[in-house]
């Protein structure tokens, strides 16, 4: 999908990259000029597993900033130094075909024909992205530049990220359903948005299953899939931050106070507001609940808890899913969990066991 425009402004974009051979997660942001800490963000993964080795096909979620050039939406912050066994081909080929080798030799000015690569020779390497206003039906999106594999169809795709077939086509201006490997497709991810939340000097949109840092990093904050709204609390991984703290209470941002009442819950929580320079602001809010969470003061719940027990996100994935096995991805698509089969299996009960616990049951229901 080619995006026309006519401005100078950016927005945050995603690429799916498929791993091309296995790769350390600070290579694959070497190899995009991302930062480590943006790269394992946007694939919620744990903040100190940057020399983690990800397999070969992995799909790996590339954040990057997407610009106006030239009258179309494209990422032109990419560069590769050319090799001594390098071609354009090969170069394609490290970006697991979200770039042809005809649109390298284009962007650059190279006729490797007429032209050998010189070895140390840099190139721009242009990369699709797609804006629409971060907007998808009104609803927060960030979009994600997708490579269409052998065997996929836009009914799979559009399962797996939570998308109808309908929108897809529209968004792509696809005069079918029928697709082919290589095509590459603009989705659109739902994602959370501060728009409305009155932060101070800061925006921020975060894709469901990924998270942000902000403030100098000093603070987290993550999209909730069940409301796709934003809840934020202290990294953890800068020693010296100020200002997390709400004023006139022993809260920090994202921790919260109950009250119960006989009517519900009162609720007081600590809400991040933005950032200016080194001063983080934030503030108090009260709020009701029908019933409280069991603890008087816990942190806010947060889609990124997860990186604490599994450090790989439950996108990154050895290959496409069937149909057939989609249905299930959602409980067995992390590569990092794994269910053991004899947690499940039920041993054999002895008649005298047989009898005890039916005991058990008629008295309970004589109770």
């Amino acid at each position: 999908m080619i995006e026309p425009c006519n401005a100078s402004d950016s927005c945050p974009s995603y690429l799916s990259y498929r791993l091309p051979w296995d790769s350390k997660i600070s290579e694959i942001a070497f190899r995009f000029q991302v930062n480590v800490s943006d790269l394992l963000a946007a694939n919620s993964i744990d903040s100190n597993q940057s020399n983690q080795i990800l397999p070969q096909k992995s799909l790996v979620k590339i954040p990057i900033s997407c610009w106006c050039v030239d009258g179309i939406r494209r990422s032109l912050s990419t560069r590769y130094t050319i090799g001594a066994t390098d071609s354009l081909m090969s170069v394609s080929e490290v970006y697991g075909g979200l770039v042809s080798a005809e649109q390298i030799g284009s962007a650059n000015g190279v006729d490797a024909a007429e032209h050998p690569l010189a070895s140390g020779q840099s190139l721009v390497i242009p990369l699709p992205c797609t804006c629409f206003n971060n907007s998808n039906n009104g609803a927060a999106s960030v979009y994600m530049s997708y490579v269409v594999q052998s065997g996929d169809a836009l009914t799979r795709i559009a399962a797996e990220y939570g998308v109808t077939v309908g929108n897809l086509v529209i968004i792509n201006g696809l005069g079918q359903t029928q697709i082919d490997p290589g095509d590459i497709l603009a989705i659109p991810l739902a994602a959370c948005s501060s728009a409305n939340q009155n932060w101070y000097n800061e925006s921020l949109i975060v894709p469901n299953g990924s998270y942000s840092l902000t403030a100098n990093n000093c603070v987290k904050c993550g999209c909730r899939p069940t409301d796709l709204s934003l809840e934020c609390s202290p990294s953890g991984i800068v020693e010296k931050c100020s200002h997390l703290q709400c004023k006139d209470s022993n809260l920090f941002i994202g921790e919260r106070h109950q009250n119960h009442t006989t009517s519900g819950c009162n609720v007081t929580s600590c809400i991040y507001r933005g950032h200016l320079g080194g001063k983080i602001f934030r503030s108090l809010v009260n709020s009701t609940d029908v019933k409280c969470l069991g603890k008087q003061s816990e942190p806010a719940g947060s889609p990124m808890e997860s990186p604490a027990t599994s450090c790989i996100a439950p996108y990154l994935s050895p290959s496409p899913l069937s149909p057939s096995q989609y249905s299930h991805s959602s409980k067995s698509h992390s590569l990092g969990l794994l269910n053991s089969s004899s947690a499940h299996r039920h041993t054999k009960k002895s008649p005298s066991q047989v009898l005890h616990f039916i005991s058990l049951l008629v008295f309970g229901a004589y109770l």
